[in-house]
Order: structure tokens, then C-alpha cells, then sequence
């Protein structure tokens, strides 16, 4: 009854939307034949119009219609949901809206699961209970032009709305007019891309490319707008997902039918939109019992996350099974895009492809494409796997496998990692293949084998542990017999280990040791080496609550450069124990602090002892909006408890000093104009007042004590020496001027100079032995002389100059005048060229009197079709040799990343023989190289941290 009561006013209203749009027509049935008769006002125009097949017959259900049992049983994945068959209602008559010339809507309840919310995949359709759902949600349903035929109404394509294209005569090019309105632009002519080389036939020809296009444009976001392979979508995009169950779900065709009040047919530009979902195909049948919704004729579906195409899609919402035919498809989160001849959606969670290609490349491009016979995808297991998997990069067979498993989500899985390679003319050919072993959710561990051609074959490995509160990692690398070396066997091994007990409480340990002194640099990576000399165990305690702060460790050095002597090697601290206390009053201009510590310095050749030293201080800082003065007392008394002291000194000795400081300044400012720009100029001028009673110390040993680096920000220190064993004497004061212009407007410094020299009023008698002195301060008998007072009355002039020439190019200046010696004794001029990270150019000179000049050139330039150049050039005109160089080239595109360097440098570079005028460290040469291919795995040696610290202003690629 329903279902009659439907065709009455489906034909209704079709008949009444003719009659207004053309009055011409008069149509009446027949009692014979049973046909439609339809006569014009003209009387030739007289035509019978065979009855609509929902007259005839029911139609069959859709999985009875277009079975898609022919398709090859084998994998794929479709990421549509499960949801309720709706069941169809009809309105009364009254419902039908005149104005709009035979256009009707009908409300249907809407699922009540989402319609697809993961990527389409296939499966094979089972049988599924007749159950009709309940209606919950309306579905808005509008077809146009509805007449009574049969077949949907034919369209000239000059009239179809939109873009219509041919190709001009005599060439290539597209000629396309538009019809109607164009939401995203004016008309334009397109041109066809030139084909690149390649040696394979493309993988997606140019349909599936202009197939990829639309796919891009009906998503809500560009995945390749910001050329990054970042997974999850763009930070400032707001996904509409959420809204899909209280959105109702819209339906616009040209015409529909509903067959026993099961069955919903939808003809010609078919469009299903439901919150970020949306549907398009020519022909969609949805099947109220089964679930079964089928989509025919250039099937597009998207949604936030996922973007597909196929020629057929058979949804088995409420099992959430589905089968597509041919299908191509864009996930915009990883990004990924690609094609399967068939997909299979067995479950939720399991999908199966067939004829798979993929690559993160965005639409026009193929430079990396990842085949595979069969894949298998499995969500509940985070597990992935292919057969006959190959790799073709630039249209080249890059790499096969018959079969290969990975994870598709962060889980791990056991399995090879990807390969390092690199060659040095130390060790030859070097090539590590790591294998990953997932052996636990709370360990792991790590094999490693190695083979170096010019020594042999060695074993290493990585095994983690992860509790609740800490971190564990041990790491071991054997040689069991190094060619190079008489057949010795050579390791190293590493320990690692973070604990975290309280938010405040926190402890770390790392130890490391190595068979030989050699070891790193004929078995590190060289692509990594930072001039080791030193290797450093240490395990340490730290608690931080604000004004709190303590920390306890225990650290030993393994000395691994050869040319250091045995006296020289660094103190172990067994243990170093710092307490440090710090408040500062609400009420009044008040800070008080004190800073404790005791040390016990071991060594086996010099001398060695305990060392506490208490500083506590008390400071009233004043300040204003242009002003400042802080004056500042502090006192500092350390106590030495020693052994193997020189003959003639004493074990015990003590020190206390007061510490005098005042410190002020004056910040002015005042607004100034050049030419078309404002700018704010400031002058601020500063004085710092020191004073510290002289005292003896040069019975005092140094354990960790050292002269800081002299520069502009060092004369306001209270101490020029780092550690506890000297602290200066002084009577100065330090006058300095800051002057600087910056833009009013982004409030970026322009300019910056800066000018300061000390004035000191009595001679300094402070300082620290040489190193000579040092090397005899515990033998018995030696006589240390004690440094001669430095009797200059005042310190080098210091200058430094920053300019912001341009947006893109800066100068740093710094220089020191001598007045004794009236001649510059250090000066650095850097010119830096920085583009955003496309073209970067530093050029650098640095001077050091009798120590250091040095020449540093550093690089990273576009070429040719995102190819560019990279390379560093330091060079000694000291000593007329190079100190280090690499030159290479790098190509960046939004898929893949390509690297190769060659490197040579110097290695134990700190050892120079100034008489000699030479390096005494031994040069090696190295080539590295680097494929990197996005979203898939990257091949050969990482140089994205070693540019970064070679490069100024190079940054690692998103």
C-alpha cells in the first residue's frame, strides 16, 4: 500500500513539474496496451512513452543486481562503518513544493552509525539476516527533473554544467569552456606536463593522475600544501567528523525509485553528503534489509581522512564489509596515495588488496612507487604484509622481496631495520644491517652485525627495558680479530639508565667504556666524529623544588687520546655533592642565596684530596623603568683536605674572601626616523664595580679551575676563573655602552654596538699556573714559581658590531685592541646569507695572536630542480692546511630526499705544533650517502645532524 502510495505521488508530482514547466503535454493510459499516451498542444507531436520497470516488476535486491563475485579473491581495505538500513518513509502529497518545478524531497531515517569512517577496502559479501533497522535520523532525499522514464535523462556535454574540454587543433593543450558558475576560479586553458624519462611505463597514467586531481580537490585540506610527510592532519584544520550523527544525511540524483518499500534506487549525479562524508557516483542502490549499498559509474568517496575512487563499491554497512573494483585512493594523514585492481574490506579491522602501487608522492609525481602482488592489512594488530613487493625509484627497479612484513601504526614489530652504508679509506666498505627484536611490551633489544672490509666481520647489539619509573639501555660492540691490528680483539660497551622516583627526584646513570684508545676513531661513524679525547662515565642524583636545588654524582674519564700524558688527565669526582639555596622577599628589594659544594678529587699520578666551598650572598636589586642598580656582597670560604701534596706544603688549607660587587645601568631611549622607516634608538650605558681582596693562593692545587674565554659578556663576572680552586683578586671597574636601532614596528634589532674595557686600579697577583707548573705541582721536591702579577692597568678594548644589513643577510663583528702591545690581539668577522633554509651562505674569518687564523666557508644552495649544493671549507692560514672540508649535493623534493658528501678532516685536531707549523693528527677521507624515501624508510647514513651543526642556519627538513 505504501509502496503504491509512493508511485502515485512520485508520478505526481513528476507529471505536475512537466506540466509546469512546458505545459504542452497531456498523457493518459491506455486500457489496451497499458502504455502512456502523450499528446502536445501541436497535434504531430504525438509520442508514447514506455511504462518505468518499477511499473513492470520490482526490481531485485542490489546484491542480486550487480553481483561482484567476478572479482579476483584477494586484498584491499574501504574504511566505511557500519550503519542502520533506513527504513523509507513517505509524505502526503501536501509535502510537494510547486515552485520548485518537480523537484521533491523526501525524509528518510538516517543510519545511525557514521557511513565510512576509515580508508575503502574489499571483501566478499556473505549472506546477511533480512532485518529492517529502525528509523532514528532523517535523510534529506532531492531529485530533479524527475520525468516517466526508464532511464535517467541524456545531457550534450557543451551543456553539462561546470568545465567542458577539448583539445585545440594542432596541438597539445586543452581548450576548456565553462558553463555556469565556477566556484574555485575563472576560466583557464591547462596545459599537459611533459612526460618525464623513465625507464619502466609510469605506474598511473595520465586518467589515473587527472583521477588523483579530483581525489585532492575533494578533500578538505592539500596533504602536499606544506611538502611534509607529518602524520595527522594540519594543526589548524577543525574536522566536521564529530557532527555525523546529528547531521542528517542528504541525497541529490536526477531521479529515484524505491522498489517494495526495500530497495532505494538513485540515477544520474548521484550525491550522498553527510557532515565531512560525501558520496558521488552514477548509479547508488541501497538495500534496506541487507545493509547493502552499491555505488556504479565513477564512484568518488571522501572524508577527512580518506579520499577514494572505483569503478564499483559494494558497502555491506551493517557487517562493515565491502568490495571495491579498481580502485584509487588518497590517505591525507600519512600521505599516501595509490591504486589496487581490487580491494577486499573483510572486517573493521582486516583488509585485503590486490595489485597494489603506492607512493607518498603528491598527484603528477612518480619518482618512488612501492608495488606489491598482495597486501594484507590488519588495524587490531597494528601488523601489515606483502608478497611479491618491489620498489621502483625514477623508473628504476630499486629493490625486491617475495614476501615482507611491517607495522602500519607506532606498535613495534620484530624485523630489519634499514641499512647503513658509508666508505672511508680507514675501513673500506662499511655496512650494517640491524634487525629489530620486539620481545616484550616492556623490552626490546637490537642485533647489529657489521662487516668493515678492511678489518672483518663484527657483532654488536642494543637490549632495552622500560618500567614504570625508569629507562635501561645496554649496548655492546665486538671485533674479535681486527685485521688492521694483528688479529686483536677490540670492543666497547655502553649503559644507560634513568630513573625517575618523584616529579623533583630524578637519577641517571651512564657509563661507557672502550677496549683501546683507538677505538672510536677506527670504529666510530666519521660522519658523527666530535674529537673525542675523553670518555666520560657518571652517574648522578638530582631534587629541584623552587629555591631548592641538589645534585650528587660520581664521574670518571677514560682517556682515549694518546698524546695526553698521565699527569694531565682529568680528576675523578668520587663524589661531587652540591647543595644550592636561593629567596627573594615580596615585600622589599631583597635576594638571599647560598652556594655549597664538597668534592673529592682522585688521581693516581698528582695530587688529589677533598674540597669544600661555602658562598652564601646577599643582594638588593633596585630598578626603575630606566634604570638600575644592584648592589651585591658575598662570602666565600673553601676548605682543602689533600694527599700527595709537594714537599713544603701543607695538606690542610683554607680560604676566605669577601666579595664586593655594584652593578648599574641607565636605558635610554628615543624614537627616531629614516627615510620611510621608524626605528627606536637606545643608549645604555653601564658600570660594574668589583672588589676582592688579594690572598694567597698558590698553595692551592687546580682541580677544576680554568681561565673563562675574555669577551664582552666575561667583564661582568665576579670571577674570571671557572671552579672553586682561584678566585680573582680585584679592585675595577668595568665601563661599558650598548647602542642599538630597532624597527618600531616588528621590534627586530637593526643595529647593535657594544664597546667596554676594564680599568684596574691595583695589579693583579691571581692567576693560574702553566702548564708546565702544573704537570710538577705534586713531585716531590718540585718547585712551582707562582705567576708573576699582572701589572696592566688596563684590559683590551672590546668591540662588537651586529647589523641586519637585510631581511635575509646579518654581520657580526667583534674585535680586541691591545694598548700595550697597540695591535689587535682577536677578531671574528662573519657575513651570514640565510633565505629561510633554501639558500644559506656564511662566510667567516677568525683571529686568535700566535694561537688561531682561520678562514670557514659553509654552504647550502639551489642549483637546478630542488638540487643543491652543500659543503664546508675551514681552512688554517696559520699553518697553510686545511682543517676540515666536505662538498656534496642534496636533492629535496616532497617525497624523497637524496645525499652524498665526500669529507676529509683532520683527526685529533687539537694537536698542533706551532714550531712546526702543522697539524700533528692524521687526515682521513670519507663518502657518505643518503636516500631517504617519505613515508616508506630511509637508506644509508643520517647527515640531517651533522649538517645542522656544520651549516649555520641549515635545518633539518619537516
Amino acid at each position: 500500500m505504501h509502496f503504491r502510495f509512493f508511485l502515485y505521488l512520485f508520478f505526481f508530482a513528476a507529471a505536475k513539474a512537466v506540466l509546469a514547466e512546458d505545459a504542452i503535454w497531456d498523457c493518459e493510459k491506455t486500457s489496451e496496451s497499458g502504455e502512456w499516451e502523450c499528446v502536445t498542444e501541436k497535434p504531430a507531436a504525438t509520442r508514447v512513452v514506455t511504462p518505468p520497470p518499477v511499473q513492470a516488476k520490482p526490481v531485485p535486491p542490489v546484491s542480486e543486481q550487480r553481483p561482484i563475485d567476478k572479482l579476483p579473491e584477494q586484498p584491499v581495505d574501504n574504511g566505511i562503518e557500519s550503519a542502520e538500513a533506513p527504513e523509507i518513509k513517505t509524505l502526503p502529497p501536501e509535502s510537494f513544493s510547486e515552485e520548485t518545478e518537480g523537484v521533491a524531497s523526501t525524509d528518510v531515517d538516517q543510519p545511525d552509525q557514521e557511513l565510512a569512517d576509515e580508508k575503502s577496502v574489499v571483501s566478499q559479501s556473505e549472506p546477511v539476516a533480512e532485518e529492517k533497522a529502525k528509523p532514528e535520523k532523517p535523510v534529506i532525499v532531492n531529485y530533479a527533473g524527475a520525468k516517466p522514464k526508464a532511464t535517467p535523462p541524456t545531457v550534450a556535454a557543451n551543456d553539462q554544467k561546470g568545465w567542458n574540454c577539448d583539445v585545440k587543433d594542432g596541438n597539445d593543450n586543452w581548450n576548456c569552456k565553462l558553463s555556469g558558475t565556477d566556484p574555485r576560479g575563472k576560466p583557464r586553458v591547462m596545459e599537459d606536463s611533459d612526460p618525464r624519462f623513465t625507464l619502466l611505463t609510469p605506474t598511473f597514467d595520465h586518467e589515473q593522475e587527472q583521477t588523483f586531481d579530483i581525489l585532492q580537490s575533494r578533500l578538505s585540506y592539500d596533504p602536499w600544501a606544506t611538502c611534509t610527510t607529518k602524520l595527522g592532519m594540519p594543526p589548524d584544520f577543525k574536522s566536521s567528523k564529530d557532527l555525523r550523527e546529528q547531521t542528517p544525511m542528504e541525497v541529490n540524483a536526477d531521479y529515484s525509485e524505491i522498489f517494495d518499500n526495500e530497495v532505494t534506487g538513485f540515477f544520474g549525479n548521484v550525491d550522498v553528503a553527510r557532515a565531512d562524508q560525501r558520496l558521488t557516483a552514477d548509479t547508488v542502490h541501497y538495500d534496506t534489509v541487507s545493509q547493502i549499498m552499491d555505488a556504479q559509474g565513477h564512484s568518488f568517496y571522501s572524508e577527512d581522512e580518506l579520499s577514494l575512487y572505483s569503478e564499483t563499491m559494494m558497502l555491506k554497512l551493517g557487517s562493515d564489509e565491502a568490495r571495491l573494483r579498481n580502485a584509487m585512493f588518497i590517505s591525507p594523514s600519512t600521505p599516501i596515495r595509490g591504486s589496487a585492481k581490487a580491494v577486499y574490506r573483510d572486517s573493521k579491522y582486516f583488509s585485503r588488496f590486490t595489485d597494489v602501487a603506492f607512493t607518498s608522492c603528491a598527484p603528477g609525481n612518480q619518482d618512488w612507487v612501492m608495488h606489491a602482488s598482495n597486501l594484507k592489512l590488519n588495524k587490531e594488530t597494528g601488523e601489515g604484509s606483502a608478497k611479491n613487493a618491489w620498489l621502483e625509484f625514477k623508473g628504476v627497479p630499486f629493490l625486491y622481496t617475495p614476501y615482507i612484513s611491517f607495522p602500519i601504526d607506532n606498535r613495534r614489530k620484530s624485523g630489519f631495520l634499514s641499512p647503513n652504508l658509508s666508505l672511508n679509506d680507514r675501513n673500506g666498505y662499511d655496512v650494517s644491517a640491524p634487525y629489530y627484536f620486539n620481545i616484550a611490551p616492556d623490552y626490546d633489544a637490537t642485533f647489529r652485525p657489521r662487516y668493515i672490509s678492511k678489518r672483518g666481520m663484527m657483532i654488536g647489539g642494543d637490549a632495552r627495558y622500560l618500567s614504570r619509573i625508569s629507562q635501561s639501555e645496554l649496548s655492546l660492540d665486538v671485533l674479535t680479530t681486527d685485521a688492521l691490528r694483528d688479529d686483536e680483539t677490540r670492543f666497547q660497551g655502553a649503559f644507560r639508565n634513568n630513573v625517575t622516583f618523584l616529579p623533583n627526584l630524578v637519577s641517571t646513570i651512564d657509563a661507557n667504556y672502550v677496549s683501546d684508545d683507538d677505538y672510536i676513531d677506527d670504529m666510530g661513524n666519521t660522519i658523527n666524529f666530535n674529537n673525542t679525547r675523553f670518555l666520560r662515565s657518571h652517574g648522578d642524583v638530582r631534587y629541584n623544588l623552587p629555591g631548592v636545588s641538589f645534585f650528587s654524582q660520581l664521574e670518571s674519564y677514560q682517556t682515549i687520546d694518546k698524546t695526553i700524558l698521565p699527569e694531565q688527565e682529568p680528576y675523578r669526582r668520587l663524589p661531587q655533592t652540591r647543595l644550592d639555596l636561593d629567596h627573594s622577599f615580596d615585600f622589599m628589594p631583597l635576594d638571599v642565596a647560598m652556594g655549597s659544594e664538597f668534592v673529592y678529587f682522585q688521581h693516581d699520578e698528582i695530587v688529589e684530596g677533598a674540597r669544600f666551598n661555602v658562598k652564601p650572598s646577599v643582594s638588593m636589586p633596585l630598578a626603575t623603568a630606566g634604570t638600575f642598580l644592584t648592589p651585591k656582597f658575598s662570602l666565600q670560604h673553601t676548605q682543602y683536605s689533600l694527599n700527595n701534596q709537594a714537599i713544603g706544603k701543607s695538606d690542610s688549607i683554607s680560604r676566605t674572601l669577601p666579595i664586593l660587587s655594584l652593578d648599574s645601568g641607565v636605558i635610554m631611549e628615543r624614537d627616531l626616523n629614516l627615510g620611510q622607516s621608524a626605528y627606536t634608538h637606545t643608549l645604555e650605558p653601564r658600570l660594574f664595580y668589583l672588589y676582592i681582596p688579594n690572598t694567597d693562593q698558590d698553595d692551592i692545587p687546580i682541580f677544576d679551575s680554568a681561565e673563562y674565554d675574555f669577551n664582552f659578556n666575561s667583564m661582568f663576572r665576579e670571577n674570571r676563573f671557572s671552579g672553586e680552586d682561584r678566585v680573582q683578586d680585584a679592585n675595577q671597574i668595568t665601563t661599558a655602552l650598548t647602542s642599538r636601532l630597532i624597527d618600531a614596528k616588528t621590534g627586530r634589532e637593526q643595529l647593535k654596538l657594544s664597546v667596554g674595557e676594564i680599568f684596574y686600579f691595583q695589579d693583579r697577583r691571581v692567576d693560574i699556573p702553566t702548564s708546565e707548573a702544573l704537570r710538577n705541582q705534586s713531585i716531590a721536591g718540585a718547585q712551582v714559581q707562582a705567576p708573576q702579577p699582572l701589572d696592566t692597568s688596563l684590559s683590551n678594548l672590546v668591540t662588537e658590531f651586529n647589523a641586519q644589513l637585510t631581511d635575509h643577510l646579518k654581520l657580526i663583528t667583534a674585535l680586541q685592541w691591545d694598548h700595550y702591545q697597540n695591535d689587535i690581539t682577536r677578531s671574528e668577522v662573519a657575513l651570514r646569507y640565510n633565505n629561510r633554509t633554501d639558500q644559506i651562505v656564511n662566510l667567516g674569518y677568525r683571529y686568535r695572536q700566535n694561537l688561531l687564523e682561520q678562514t670557514d666557508v659553509s654552504i647550502r644552495w639551489p642549483i637546478v630542480d630542488n638540487w643543491y649544493v652543500v659543503g664546508r671549507w675551514q681552512y688554517s692560514m696559520l699553518f697553510n692546511s686545511t682543517v676540515e672540508s666536505f662538498a656534496g649535493f642534496e636533492k629535496e623534493s616532497c617525497c624523497w630526499r637524496f645525499r652524498i658528501i665526500g669529507r676529509r678532516y683532520i683527526n685529533a685536531i687539537n694537536d698542533v705544533t706551532v714550531a712546526e707549523q702543522a697539524y700533528t693528527g692524521e687526515s682521513q677521507t670519507g663518502v657518505f650517502v643518503q636516500l631517504e624515501l617519505k613515508g616508506l624508510s630511509s637508506f644509508g647514513t643520517s647527515l640531517d645532524t651533522f649538517f645542522e651543526k656544520n651549516i649555520y642556519g641549515y635545518r633539518k627538513p619537516d
